[in-house]
Order: structure tokens, then C-alpha cells, then sequence
């Protein structure tokens, strides 16, 4: 039988909560053809999905389902969000290419945020 705690009511319900509130976003989405951050969106998933485990480990079951489902939405909403930036932007490329070349370009943007960092640190060390 799963012991289950006040907590893992509390922390079910927000996660619920949560979720409900991004189906709007979900809709529009799926039926208006609006896009959000691929990057925000898909990372919010894997760490949304990475704290259902941290859940699980803790006995915490009925919230691991929680916080799986807004994992699920946030992922949808995703794979839909790339899915409409290829159909209105690249009607001929597969989702698999323009997927890439959004990480590319985020890749490019990490790389240089980091060494415009690296240079401002080296030139502070060399006015001192």
C-alpha cells in the first residue's frame, strides 16, 4: 500500500494547478498556431520530468504523477511550438532539421554570451 503524506497531497494539487493553467496556452498552440520559446519550453519539461524522479525517490508518488503531467504539457507544447514555427517558416524541411537549427543558433548565442563573460573578467584582471 502507498503511505502518502499531507505534502504529497499539497505538492499534487500546485502541480495540478499548474498544469491546468498552461492548457490555454496548450489550445492557442495547437489551434491558433502560437509559438513559445522552444528552448524555455523543452528544458522546463526535462527538469519538470527530472523532478518527478526526485519525487519518486522520495515516496512522493501521487505528486511524481503531478509533476509528470505538467512535464507532458510543457513538452507539448514544445513539439507543437516547433512544429508551427517549421509549417509558417519551413514548409519543406522535416522537424528533425529545423529542431537542429534552433539548437545551433542557441548553441552559437550560449558561446557567445560565455566568451563576451570571459573577455569582460580577463580585461578587469588586466586593468588591476
Amino acid at each position: 500500500m502507498i503511505k502518502t503524506s499531507w505534502q504529497d497531497f499539497a505538492i499534487t494539487g500546485i502541480t495540478v494547478l499548474f498544469a491546468v493553467m498552461l492548457l490555454p496556452q496548450l489550445r492557442d498552440v495547437l489551434s491558433r498556431g502560437a509559438v513559445l520559446n522552444l528552448f524555455t519550453a523543452l528544458f522546463t519539461s526535462i527538469l519538470g520530468y527530472s523532478m518527478a524522479l526526485v519525487f519518486a525517490t522520495l515516496g512522493l508518488w501521487i505528486s511524481m504523477v503531478g509533476q509528470g503531467l505538467v512535464a507532458t504539457v510543457w513538452m507539448l507544447l514544445a513539439c507543437f511550438s516547433l512544429r508551427n514555427v517549421r509549417n509558417r517558416m519551413f514548409p519543406q524541411e522535416s522537424l528533425a532539421s529545423v529542431a537542429l537549427d534552433f539548437f545551433t543558433v542557441w548553441v552559437q548565442g550560449v558561446a557567445f554570451t560565455v566568451s563576451g563573460g570571459v573577455k569582460e573578467i580577463f580585461s578587469r584582471i588586466s586593468r588591476e
